[in-house]
């Protein structure tokens, strides 16, 4: 079985130009006053002396040519009513075919009906977008200078192999405080599978259509200023507030499949995708794929809005139950279920190594890799994970950068999960799949969606300056505001029946939360929060600075660690010399050097001193002191019990007091015997 794009190409229109060099005046000329914002801004820099109008414009402009095809010179209409998408198609199509370029839409509608599949350095540039507020449903969407439009349903061609709910990992959650009339009894990781699968055969993929698709292999492609979105009876469908529609029916807007340098630039994906505004993939089935990668791509001032915002997937990850075999024909043992993906051949990845397998076996709720050469019990261990792609660079370098990140966000403000629209649940972000380096940079995510954020197998996730806010429904409920995020896969609180992939540093730097925002149990639940659940945000390692260094009081800077986590104070070898408990107690794992001025402690409480956790001074509140032990001086004759001016009133003694001469020579005990006669005998 492979991923690729199986979709049919629509046929190519007769050319009605040739492929064009143009200078860059020639090119203002063509477009005109309503392009010359984005021509100067977007497809070049050039610079001017003062903002004057296009024919007494002073731009200094060189005469060096580009690559660039208007996509009415192949018979383009833009007018929101002719079917475009071969045109469209037979310009990028030209420009890839000439090393690369720019394929320019002029203002317009542009109505398409099938994927839009991209080349590499082939950059698709439009003039602009306009007013689409996802949640405001009384700020108007207004059309945008350059649209996008796809109508009709698109065909599902397109699928992903290796990516799951990972139902046995702990993708699937149980949601304790469902809403009445709606279908969120489940928190789920998108499943790319069908649930067929049986004891001789993986579960069939699940197919899905795309919009625009950058396929395997490409390259420093873009996408800039335009809108791209479902029909919706034109856009006016997504303004009104009193149908549960949904418009045209297609899944995706924008599928980056294992393509990296990509770059969207000041572009709208929105209305209402079935699975994803923008889906990201990393990963190959077995051996099929092996230049897999999805690197350094980058998303500046864009709008996502779907069933999920951003979906960011890699391959699915699973527990190793047990390992078996015989040598030459070892076994590995891992989960199965009704979506199992796993082919009866093929390759997996081990702690590193790649591992092939001749055949597959199915006991119960257990699948077994058979026909291993070498014992991967000498490569891993019983609870590790096995990933299922095996060749893979990952995701390191993607970066979103002043976007907006939404969900389903109906204009009715039902959440999607509502019986009357009966999508299940919507998220704003969700990532997994042996996955990192993921940044969002003065990004919003918001809504009245069931979950913000879902992370499951992902790590080195960085948040700075964003905003995360749960707005409400049409009936006042909040929305979820849910956080998720996996725990370690060998912890107490992990999750899922075979417990594999977790959650690990993520960071949130001058990231603000509203008090609808859910990250319990991680951190303390704020007061807006709807659930009274435990929560699902529990990472292996986070940094929040909002939680850390709140600004609660306006006398004291506060630091704050999360719930269940010390605070501890390091030296630069990583030696910790104070920590602060869960429980609010102090740990010294160093020495008190070099005090200036008094030490000085105050408690209402009292004190106790321990030795290897055994109490050797406990001093009451009422000041009184017990030890445990011997109080010697410092040296021999190094001290006094009380002085001269300072007495004590009694001493009580029950054995005698032990005084030796003064030269040292002999010890003597003084003690009072039963009848009151106070004697001495020598020791």
């Amino acid at each position: 079985m492979t991923e690729t794009n199986n979709e049919q190409q629509p046929a190519q229109p007769e050319r009605k130009g040739a492929f064009k060099m143009f200078s860059r005046r020639e090119l203002l000329a063509s477009m005109g006053a309503a392009g010359i914002t984005a021509a100067a801004g977007g497809i070049w820099q050039a610079s001017a002396s003062s903002p004057t109008t296009v024919q007494q414009s002073t731009y200094s402009v060189q005469q060096a040519t580009y690559g660039l095809v208007n996509v009415k010179d192949y018979g383009a209409a833009g007018d929101g009513t002719s079917d475009d998408t071969a045109m469209i198609q037979a310009a990028i199509d030209a420009c890839a075919g000439e090393g690369g370029g720019v394929v320019f839409l002029p203002p317009g509608v542009y109505k398409v009906t099938g994927t839009l599949r991209m080349k590499t350095a082939v950059t698709l540039e439009g003039v602009g977008v306009s007013a689409w507020d996802p949640f405001f449903t009384g700020r108007m969407k207004q059309p945008a200078p350059t649209e996008l439009r796809f109508c009709g349903n698109g065909e599902k061609t397109n699928e992903i192999a290796y990516a799951t709910d990972m139902l046995p990992s702990g993708g699937v959650l149980d949601n304790p405080e469902p809403l009445p009339n709606h279908a969120d009894s489940q928190y789920k990781l998108t499943n790319f599978r069908n649930a067929d699968a049986t004891a001789s055969s993986p579960a069939t993929t699940r197919k899905f259509s795309v919009g625009i698709y950058f396929p395997k292999g490409c390259e420093y492609a873009a996408v800039r200023n335009l809108r791209i979105v479902p029909n919706f009876n034109g856009i006016s469908g997504y303004n009104d507030t009193n149908t549960l529609a949904l418009g045209d029916e297609w899944d995706v807007g924008v599928f980056l499949d294992n393509a990296q340098d990509i770059m969207l630039h000041n572009v709208q994906i929105v209305g209402y995708w079935r699975i994803a505004a923008k889906l990201q993939t990393v990963g190959s089935l077995g051996n099929e794929y092996k230049k897999a990668g999805s690197e350094r791509n980058r998303f500046y001032d864009c709008l996502f809005q779907g069933m999920t915002g951003v979906c960011v997937r890699g391959g699915d990850t699973y527990r190793i139950t047990a390992f078996g075999g015989t040598a030459g024909n070892y076994s590995i043992e891992i989960p199965w279920w009704s979506s199992c993906p796993v082919p009866s051949a093929g390759t997996v990845r081990l702690a590193g190594t790649y591992v092939n397998y001749t055949s597959t076996s199915v006991s119960g709720d257990k699948l077994t890799l058979h026909g291993i050469a070498a014992n991967p019990d000498l490569v891993g261990n019983v609870g590790d994970g096995l990933r299922l792609s095996p060749f893979s660079t990952g995701f390191a370098g993607t970066t979103y950068v002043n976007c907006y990140i939404a969900g389903l966000e109906h204009a009715s403000k039902r959440g999607a999960t509502h019986n009357g629209l009966g999508l299940g649940v919507s998220k704003n972000i969700e990532a997994s799949g042996d996955l990192r380096g993921l940044k969002f940079i003065s990004c919003s995510v918001l809504g009245l969606e069931d979950i913000l954020l879902h992370l499951h197998d992902a790590n080195d996730i960085q948040f700075i300056g964003c905003y995360f806010e749960s707005m409400g429904r049409y009936d006042g409920t909040l929305g979820g505001g849910r956080m998720i995020a996996a725990p370690y896969r060998n912890s107490s609180g992990a999750r899922g029946a075979y417990p594999c992939g977790h959650t690990e540093n993520v960071q949130f730097w001058a990231t603000e939360f509203h008090v609808s925002v859910d990250k319990a149990p991680k951190f303390k639940r704020m007061s807006g929060v709807r659930y009274t659940d435990t929560g699902f945000f529990a990472p292996r390692y986070v940094f929040d600075s909002f939680e850390t260094f709140p600004l609660t009081d306006e006398r004291d800077f506060i630091i704050r660690g999360p719930k269940d986590q010390r605070i501890k104070l390091q030296n630069a070898n990583g030696q910790t010399a104070m920590s602060i408990t869960p429980g609010g107690n102090i740990e010294l794992h160093g020495n008190l050097l070099d005090i200036n001025g008094s030490f000085i402690t105050d408690s209402n409480d009292g004190y106790e001193l321990r030795v290897k956790n055994d109490a050797k001074l406990t001093i009451s509140a009422a000041g009184d002191a017990d030890f445990s032990g011997a109080v010697n001086p410092k040296s021999d004759k190094g001290g006094s019990l009380g002085g001269s001016a300072k007495r004590w009133t009694n001493v009580h003694v029950s054995d005698g007091v032990v005084m030796s001469t003064p030269d040292g020579t002999k010890t003597y005990k003084v003690y009072v015997d039963n009848d009151g006669v106070i004697k001495s005998v020598l020791l």
